[in-house]
Parts: C-alpha cells; sequence; structure tokens
C-alpha cells in the first residue's frame, strides 16, 4: 500500500502541526499557520469518492489504531472499501500553493530572533532550540501580531535536538559535547522549564524517549539514560528515578562501530553491512517476555534481539535518523528512506532541508513532513493500519494494550 501526500509549494525550513494548525517557518523568520482541520475538511469535501481517505490519512490518523476499530479491519467486506479509497487516494496528485489555502492560511512573524535547530511544541508552549541555547513562548504567542511576545531562555549551552516525553512532562535534549540533559515541565510556573539536570556527559546529537528512559545519540555512539519506576512506601505513588547509563554494548549484546538510534522499544544499530533490531522491555514490565507473565518486576531492562538483516546501508552515509509507528526514517545526502513496519523500504529523493515526523501526536503520527527548498511533502503512510503492531520489526506500536505501548 503506498503512502499518500499532499504538496505544499514554497520554500520553508521547519514543519510543527498541533491540535489542528499545520505550522510551518521560513528561514525570512516568519511564521506561517495553516488552519489544517478546516484545509483538510474542503479538500475531502472536493474530493468525495476518497474523502474517508483523506480525513484519516491527514487529520484522523488515530481512528484506525483505535483497538475497537481494529477488530472491524478485519472484516475483508469493511476493509475492502477503505483500502480502495486509500489506494486511490495514492494515485491523486494533490500539490497545492499558498493562494489554494485562502482563508486558511495566516502568516505572522516569528517571536525568535534565530533561526532554530529544532522544535517543538508541548503542552501549547512552542520551544526553539539552536546554537543560542532553549528557548520558549507560548504557541499563541508564536507569531503573535503584538511587538513583544515572551520569549523565556532555559538554557545557555547549544542544542541540537529537543524530544518531549508522552508520559512523564519532560523535555529531553541533545546538547552535543556538554551532553544529554532533562528538563522537568512545570505547568504551573511562569518559567515552564525547571533548571535541567544532565542525565549523561556523553556527546549527544539526537535524543529520544524509550518510554520512561532517554537515548541518546551521535557519531561517537549511544548510550540509555534508564530511569526506573518504583513505589513510594508512604504515598504508594509511582516515583520514576534514575537508574543509570547503559551503554551500546549491552544494548546489542556486543561492541561494533556503526550508527545506533532508537525509540519507545525500538532500538537500531547499522554495522557492517547489517541492520539489528533490539526490543527494549523496561525495568517495571517485562510482560513482553516470552519468559515472564504480565507485570512481573525485573531486577534489570531486557534487551531482546528480534532481527539482523543485511543492508546496503553505509552507517558513515546516515545524516539522521528517528522512529514513528509506521518505520523508521533515514536520512541521507541525497535522500530520505523510511523502513516501513510492513518490511519494506520507501524512498523519496531530493536533498531535504530538514524532515520532520510527530511520533508522540494522536493524530498526526502517521505523518512524515519532508521540506525541500521549494516545497513542502506531507507524506502519510497508511499501511501501518494494517500490520500487526505486536510483531513488526520497524516503528513502534501503536493500538495495542499499555502492556506493550506503555
Amino acid at each position: 500500500m503506498q503512502p499518500v501526500k499532499i504538496v505544499i509549494e514554497g520554500g520553508y525550513w521547519d514543519s510543527q502541526i498541533y491540535s489542528g494548525e499545520l505550522i510551518l517557518l521560513d528561514a525570512n523568520g516568519a511564521l506561517h499557520k495553516i488552519d489544517w482541520r478546516q484545509a483538510v475538511d474542503s479538500i475531502a469535501s472536493q474530493n468525495g469518492t476518497v474523502q474517508t481517505a483523506l480525513r484519516v490519512a491527514f487529520s484522523d490518523s488515530d481512528l484506525f489504531y483505535n483497538p475497537k476499530v481494529r477488530k472491524i479491519l478485519t472484516d475483508p467486506q469493511i476493509a475492502a472499501p477503505i483500502k480502495g479509497q486509500l489506494a486511490e487516494l495514492a494515485n491523486l496528485q494533490l500539490s497545492t500553493s499558498q493562494r489554494y489555502w485562502g482563508r486558511y492560511w495566516a502568516v505572522e512573524e516569528s517571536p525568535f530572533k534565530f533561526l532554530p535547530t529544532d522544535t517543538e511544541i508541548y503542552y501549547s508552549q512552542f520551544f526553539a532550540a539552536g546554537n543560542l541555547g532553549l528557548f520558549s513562548t507560548t504557541r499563541s504567542a508564536a507569531g503573535s501580531k503584538r511587538k513583544s511576545a515572551q520569549v523565556i531562555k532555559h538554557h545557555d549551552g547549544r542544542t541540537f535536538q529537543i524530544r518531549a516525553s508522552d508520559s512523564h512532562t519532560a523535555l529531553a535534549a541533545a546538547a552535543g559535547d556538554d551532553g544529554l540533559f532533562e528538563f522537568s515541565y512545570r505547568r504551573d510556573e511562569n518559567d515552564v522549564l525547571d533548571t535541567g539536570k544532565l542525565l549523561a556527559p556523553r556527546p549527544c546529537k539526537a535524543c529520544d524517549w524509550a518510554f520512561q528512559s532517554v537515548m541518546g545519540w551521535a557519531d561517537e555512539g549511544a548510550f540509555m539514560a534508564a530511569f526506573k519506576e518504583r513505589k513510594n512506601p508512604n504515598t504508594r505513588q509511582i516515583v520514576r528515578e534514575f537508574d543509570r547509563v547503559i551503554g551500546e554494548a549491552e544494548i546489542f549484546g556486543s561492541s561494533k562501530e556503526g550508527f545506533t538510534w532508537g525509540s519507545r522499544e525500538k532500538m537500531y544499530r547499522i554495522s557492517g553491512g547489517e541492520i539489528q533490531v533490539v526490543d527494549y522491555v523496561p525495568r517495571h514490565d517485562a510482560s513482553r517476555s516470552k519468559s515472564a507473565g504480565p507485570k512481573v518486576l525485573k531486577a534489570e531492562p531486557e534487551f531482546l534481539s528480534i532481527n539482523l538483516e543485511k543492508t546496503n546501508i553505509s552507517a558513515g552515509d546516515v545524516v539522521s535518523t528517528g522512529t514513528a509507528p509506521f518505520g523508521t526514517v533515514i536520512e541521507f545526502d541525497d535522500h530520505v528512506i523510511v523502513q516501513r513496519s510492513d518490511g519494506r523500504v520507501q524512498r523519496f529523493d531530493g536533498e531535504p532541508v530538514h524532515w520532520r515526523i510527530f511520533p508522540r501526536s494522536e493524530h498526526y503520527s502517521n505523518q512524515l513532513h519532508i521540506l525541500y527548498e521549494d516545497r513542502v511533502e506531507i507524506i502519510s503512510f497508511v499501511h501501518d493500519y494494517f500490520v500487526d503492531q505486536r510483531s513488526k520489526r520497524y516503528g513502534f506500536a501503536r493500538g495495542v494494550s499499555d502492556s506493550l505501548a506503555i
């Protein structure tokens, strides 16, 4: 099943999609805001034969991950027309310009006086990271026509990448030679982040969350800042506390030069013409282990090797990586590939300016945005709705019990 996409003409630097709004940041410091939900509804109403597919692909991706809906999709009489719409949609050329979006599009000034290396939206706060540090403003203030939207600086050091947790109200930050940091989010404070803590003083240019723990990686190698959860005997509440830094050799069972990354339960390493895939089972829940019953507390986390296959990818050619439900994304100098959850490999030619996935999102976790010099391609992967979430090698699980996707 082919992915479907909408192309927006124009040159942009970064994108975010949050709470029904698509935000495009251009190199001149302007924010382009599109009422995405209304715009997709408008496109759907103009393409009646594929309107359900359009909405599921671009604005309601969570629908087919719902366990009850997934059971309905096992009925071939129901699945067939839906798959037919998705196949027809993949053949449509949905290419648009700013003029096409009309009343759904607004252009405003960015509150950040620099071009961010990375951005994130979390609890309606717009975060921007770069050489000058880590900053934030409210999403409503980002692009506000007021002369001075309040921008708060949280960290002075150079910050390459930021990733928000979907369950621990915290932000992880890859700070290069300074290491991997974590900033706790404070909902009731004027300064929404605490002063931050250093999780690991190891080179870190990229990061992502692995349940309660944080993966960090750079050209020099990868590691996990592992956390554990315990019950406070006084309050009976579950407390998250730092455990230790776990090296790449323990995760993969051997030391090899290569390129490593990971997210949630999936860890990947490209080395010596092979891709190794490892399932991570957190310390507090070993229900995925075949040797353990459900909800068994483990003394140590488990790393279960689930796949090792040949590849023509050279670790030295990899620019950046990321993992979403539909698969894992690998960027090279002149193209991007997706190792899909159904076993296929999808290639997108052309040198990207930037690309972004939204693994934490409820409605947009199936989207890959690739920004080129003259366009943005918003690509929706629809195959993953029909993949067994418990057995896939590439991409993390969606729409299954909490023991599998915490």
